[in-house]
């Protein structure tokens, strides 16, 4: 049975919402931990996931998007304050949290950033700007430009980090064509980029669906329940 836990980090004078879901309630130190963009509905993929894999070395972190100000946070360029702020909260903040509340050591191995749409920007650039701290990203139906110059060289240190590249049939074409770019731009670096267009629009069952399978594909877990 999942077990949801909610709680709240405080961020100067407000606070941001965070969503745990897991199969127990207390965590090994090396279990893996997928942080979530758009925590409100992190609740939501963690059943479908479960539902489907009663793996128990699984953790869904989820953190909030702000109400007023989600693609700003999400996209690089829109606002570059806002952003960097948020990505310090995301990489720094909500991992020693996650280490010190759940007790999860963390590891880039077993650490890996999933979103989509704008979060699906974020969770891409976060791969490229901290490839120190996830081995995975699962970026889906990306909405925005996490990169927006190819011209530019990525940099070597993204080589180990493996991205999932995930969008709908049914979505844009420039959607999927940016994704094509990106992923070709990435493994200029070495990168391990996984890309399909699955059947489907800009919606949970595209995401959930590409979520469980892409986990399958990123993390050696067992399933032990």
């Amino acid at each position: 049975m999942m077990l949801t836990q909610r709680a709240k980090i405080k961020i100067g004078e407000s606070y941001r919402g965070i969503t745990i879901c897991s199969l127990k309630d207390r965590a090994d130190p090396k279990d893996f931990v997928l942080f979530c963009s758009d925590g409100q509905s992190t609740e939501a993929f963690a059943s479908e996931y479960f539902r489907a894999r009663s793996n128990n070395s699984l953790w869904f972190v989820g953190a909030d998007c702000s109400n007023e100000h989600r693609n700003a946070e999400y996209v690089v360029g829109l606002d570059s304050l806002r952003f960097e702020e948020h990505e310090l909260f995301f990489t720094q903040t909500l991992l020693e949290w996650t280490e010190s509340t759940i007790g999860i050591h963390h590891d880039r191995d077993r650490a890996a950033v999933f979103g989509y749409s704008c979060g699906g920007a974020f969770a891409a650039s976060m791969g490229i700007r901290n490839p120190e701290k996830y081995g995975a990203i699962f970026a889906f139906s990306i909405a925005g430009r996490p990169i927006a110059d190819f011209e530019l060289e990525p940099s070597s240190s993204v080589a180990d980090v493996n991205f999932y590249f995930r969008s709908g049939s049914r979505e844009p074409g420039g959607m999927r064509s940016y994704m094509a770019r990106l992923g070709k731009w990435l493994t200029r670096a070495g990168s391990h980029v996984d890309i399909s267009v699955n059947p489907g629009g800009h919606e949970f069952a595209l995401w959930s669906n590409a979520l469980n399978d892409s986990i399958e594909r990123a993390f050696p877990m067992s399933h032990n329940i």
